[in-house]
């Protein structure tokens, strides 16, 4: 599943989207997301090192830490949000 032209935030929720509760493999993760390996291992390495995933060695898994559950929350709220706004906008445009 490739997909094209995503903001890095938008890459950075996808990510974070596709990490199970029991953690997810860097190659799952890069299967449910589309996102090439070298580009998905500089994201994840940016998520473990802000706190938002955690990795564990013994488990070769990418778990979500608590503040990227917060994180993808927010985002996910914003992005509803924006959605809304947008539609009501077209909607208002179109009844003119």
């Amino acid at each position: 599943m490739k997909k094209s032209n995503r903001s890095r935030h938008e890459l950075l929720a996808d990510i974070l989207k596709s990490i199970d509760t029991d953690g997810t493999t860097i190659y799952e993760i890069q299967s449910k997301t589309g996102i090439s390996y070298q580009h998905l291992k500089k994201y994840l390495t940016y998520l473990v090192q802000n706190g938002l995933t955690i990795y564990s060695n013994k488990e070769k898994k990418f778990k979500m830490a608590l503040p990227g559950m917060h994180a993808l929350d927010k985002y996910i709220k914003m992005e509803e949000l924006l959605v809304r706004r947008t539609f009501n906008i077209e909607r208002s445009i179109h009844v003119q």
